[in-house]
């Protein structure tokens, strides 16, 4: 085979019958559908939204499962109660607010040992609430 007279003179590739009968009508068709494409109903639209809506719910409700499942409800409390503590933590603090909590603190006998040292009156007390 080192003679290219040694070859077989036959094409390997056949023409399909009337293809070059019947190429303009299929080219003209194919112009005419990418210029004039079908819309798209509001479903065909939506989809690809409503896939990612679903998926993001899904992955919200695995995440949420399993931190319910694999973290110890002591901690969950424990972690609920710290934040609603910072919330209620006021960033100035008026005198009010550091009397208030300085009393928290104190027992009844060193509030009365308090008001007996300072001669307060208990109208004089009761005026001032």
């Amino acid at each position: 085979m080192n003679n290219l007279s040694d070859m077989k003179k036959d094409q390997p590739f056949k023409v399909p019958e009337d293809y070059f009968e019947n190429l303009s009508d299929r080219i003209s068709e194919r112009i005419e559908q990418e210029e004039n494409p079908k819309e798209k109903n509001l479903v065909q639209v939506l989809k690809p939204y409503m896939w990612m809506a679903a998926s993001i719910i899904g992955f919200v409700f695995v995440a949420k499962l399993i931190l319910t499942t694999s973290v110890p409800t002591d901690f969950q409390n424990q972690q609920i109660t710290q934040i609603e503590d910072t919330s209620t933590v006021s960033t100035e603090n008026t005198d009010s607010e550091i009397f208030f909590d300085s009393m928290s603190e104190t027992s009844t006998d060193e509030i009365i040992e308090y008001l007996s040292d300072y001669d307060i009156a208990t109208d004089e007390l009761l005026a001032n609430l």
